[in-house]
């Protein structure tokens, strides 16, 4: 049997709509994403479903993203493949805003490349993953399968061959990642986003993100809080989210550096500069967010690795 892992990712990271992406890992180092097995060949190809989070997947695997990978993958390398025994362990709940479609994804194409000799390369391999990630979200962007396949913070680069570049980061931040339990599809959070800014917007919006680099690259922690702000989907989706600026003003009364939507939500992320902030930010939202047993509250670090073999 050979296992293959692919780590949990923010898309947007507040002042980046659909440009920036994080992975994240637990702080106590173990695996916070999910897990694709592939226990040998067979004559047809069959996937079981496994993991905390196997309850919100439909109960038919015929139409489960693995697969789907397997089949776009066999199509890119233009060849017919063995058919594989697979089994996808599902650590993230879905809809969850914590990049938990384009995870299987990252990890499944990861996987199939990797088991059959690597004949796509990163670029080749990540555009499929974009693609596929494209099919569920209802458009084509990288700042979730990015950060899942590389790891790290990631700047996505529109209309260039490197797709995207890793940015700075500040090492003693942590980041609280705090899942209520109920699902927000991303496609229901994209719909209601404005299709057009204004000029002023836009240049609000391009201001703000340039700003936030600098102050990764300048180590300005001050400025880089000050810059992260969502001028693009927050505004539209607060309604979706009710409970965000009361949590905000409550977290970030503590001193407690920024409050945000991880991704298309309902995930909130607090980012945090110690782990007395940190401790206060998980218990705050596990008592004042989390709705049910399938709500899960994480402290975080940024994950240096994305898609890897275990």
């Amino acid at each position: 049997m050979k296992s293959y892992f692919a780590p949990a990712s923010t898309g947007n990271f507040s002042v980046g709509f659909d440009l920036l992406g994080a992975a994240f890992e637990p702080v106590d180092g173990s695996l916070f994403g999910d897990e694709l097995r592939i226990h040998g060949e067979q004559p047809e190809l069959s996937l079981s479903l496994t993991g905390p989070y196997v309850h919100q997947l439909p109960k038919d695997t015929g139409d489960n993203l693995v697969l789907k990978c397997f089949y776009a993958f066999e199509k890119a390398i233009g060849q017919t493949l063995p058919r594989l025994q697979l089994e996808l362990v599902k650590n993230l709940p879905v809809g969850s805003g914590l990049g938990s479609s384009a995870c299987s994804i990252v990890v499944a194409c990861y996987a199939f490349n990797d088991y059959f000799g690597k004949p796509l390369d990163d670029y080749q391999l990540l555009q499929l993953m974009a693609q596929l990630e494209g099919g569920v979200s209802g458009s084509v962007h990288y700042d979730n399968v990015a950060p899942s396949f590389y790891g790290g913070l990631l700047l996505m680069l529109p209309d260039s061959p490197l797709l995207c570049r890793a940015l700075p980061w500040f090492e003693h931040w942590q980041v609280v990642l705090c899942y209520p339990g109920t699902v927000l599809s991303t496609k229901e959070a994209r719909a209601v986003l404005p299709q057009q800014l204004t000029l002023k917007h836009s240049i609000a919006f391009a201001g703000m993100l340039s700003r936030f680099i600098s102050a990764l690259y300048a180590k300005d922690e001050t400025e880089a809080f000050a810059a992260l702000q969502d001028l693009v989907a927050e505004p539209a989706r607060q309604h979706l989210m009710p409970e965000l600026l009361p949590i905000r003003e409550k977290l970030t009364a503590q001193g407690i550096g920024h409050v945000g939507i991880s991704g298309a939500g309902p995930t909130i992320f607090a980012v945090c500069q110690n782990d007395t902030q940190a401790q206060f930010a998980a218990d705050y939202l596990q008592q004042h967010y989390a709705k049910n047993s399938d709500a899960m509250t994480t402290v975080c670090r940024l994950a240096r690795q994305g898609a890897r073999a275990l």
